[in-house]
């Protein structure tokens, strides 16, 4: 089938002239009409073939250890200045999430709300000490910034110990950042 459209093209017509040719000879705009057909795929073809990550966002993995978790935690980011921005709400068995980082601080205070079966609250806050470095991938892509933790406190009511088990958050949701240590008073 392609060699027989290619003699097609390629061939001659009843007068035994080249079907080519005469497009050649044409004027300038078919000229030009035919360079950009055979360059098409050339033009519509992007420089690069990153995919910008669109889902995956940079956040960092808390991992509950000791006492699994039976209260329901609520987690706020606490900001200077402005109204606080609730990240988790109501989180109740789980032993493991995810939590984005402020771009520009160069600390994170969350506010962690444990309730009760019987609605009592106790209030933890954990500050996050890092450094953030702007990670560039491609033009095409959003501006990304990754972190490095090079600190962590807690007030110690309920979530006991916070240690920080890899300092490094990227785009890889699997590492466990930091392992927080919880008991019931």
């Amino acid at each position: 089938m392609n060699q027989q459209f290619i003699k097609q093209i390629t061939g001659t017509n009843k007068d035994g002239k080249s079907r080519i040719f005469p497009l050649l000879k044409g004027s300038g705009v078919q000229l030009l009409l035919l360079f950009a057909v055979l360059l098409s795929p050339f033009f519509f073809s992007s420089c690069s073939d990153i995919d910008c990550p669109v889902t995956n966002g940079v956040s960092a993995k808390y991992v509950l250890k000791g006492d699994s978790l039976h209260d329901t935690l609520t987690i706020s980011a606490i900001r200077d200045g402005l109204t606080d921005t609730v990240l988790v709400n109501r989180l109740v068995g789980s032993k493991s999430f995810q939590l984005p980082m402020s771009y520009a601080g160069a600390s994170d205070k969350l506010r962690f709300v444990f309730t009760d079966t019987l609605g009592h609250t106790t209030v933890d806050t954990l500050t996050i000490v890092k450094t953030s470095v702007s990670h560039f991938e491609s033009v095409d892509c959003q501006p990304v910034f990754f972190h490095t933790i090079t600190g962590a406190t807690t007030t110690g009511r309920i979530v006991n110990r916070i240690e920080i088990n890899n300092p490094n958050v990227d785009y890889d949701g699997s590492k466990e950042n930091f392992h927080l240590y919880i008991s019931r008073h």
